[in-house]
């Protein structure tokens, strides 16, 4: 009886001890989100945007033929009078973001950005400019131009929701099949494609990005502030309710 309360004394410790160790992890974690959020919510409330613009570059996937290019520094006007946005013009929030169809960190940007344009409405501004990494992934450069195919139906939207969706699983073939899941005339879209009409607006998404210092996707113009990579959905939501604080 006295060997069977021994081990049992045994266990009942290392169970304290894990608990303990479990304790102090979920503290650790706990205790570094909110460092994290005051810490947003300090730079953002004193405008100190700067110390967020290389935050999260850790999430984005950098360019390897513009890596050396020096960045340029200040406020970028980037909003274009020709690519597709949602929400309001003229709103005090202008959210600009350049991405790549193929890029997963963009794929995750957009997902918050639905969401987050759910909740604001009309309340900010919001474009998608195109920035495909063609050294880094094959079939961004013809993504970006069936997007822009799609934007001439009308369709942009879909199109943009239905090639992040189905990251994972594509071809050139799959670009014209998911035209037609959005409701898009084949022989337009597929004439358009084929000749390249959408090539040159791409490229001078492209150009005014790396103009503006975008060495990699997403890249966030945040009231003409450059923000490199994914921003966390719950930071995106302060730097907006911040921006709108102010009205």
């Amino acid at each position: 009886m006295e060997s069977g309360g021994v081990i049992d004394t045994q266990l009942h410790r290392k169970r304290n001890w894990v608990a303990m160790i479990l304790t102090f992890f979920v503290l650790a974690f706990l205790g570094y989100f909110s460092y994290r959020i005051i810490h947003f919510i300090t730079l953002i409330r004193t405008g100190n945007i700067e110390a967020l613009q290389t935050t999260f570059s850790r999430d984005q996937t950098a360019s390897t033929t513009l890596a050396n290019i020096a960045l340029p520094q200040g406020i970028f006007q980037v909003v274009s009078q020709d690519d597709p946005f949602l929400g309001t013009q003229g709103a005090s929030v202008t959210i600009v973001e350049f991405g790549d169809f193929s890029c997963t960190y963009s794929r995750d940007s957009s997902y918050i950005m639905r969401s987050l344009l759910q909740k604001y409405g009309d309340r900010i501004f919001y474009q998608f400019r195109d920035f495909p990494e063609a050294d880094l992934h094959t079939l961004a450069q013809k993504q970006a131009e069936a997007a822009a195919c799609a934007q001439a139906q009308g369709k942009f939207w879909e199109y943009h929701d239905k090639l992040f969706q189905n990251q994972n699983d594509m071809s050139e073939e799959r670009l014209v099949s998911l035209a037609l899941e959005v409701g898009l005339n084949q022989n337009t879209f597929v004439s358009c494609l084929e000749k390249g009409t959408s090539a040159q607006e791409v490229l001078e998404d492209y150009q005014a990005g790396v103009e503006a210092g975008v060495r990699g996707t997403p890249t966030f113009f945040i009231n003409g502030n450059r923000i490199a990579g994914s921003i966390p959905q719950d930071t995106l939501e302060l730097l907006i309710h911040n921006q709108l604080a102010g009205e």
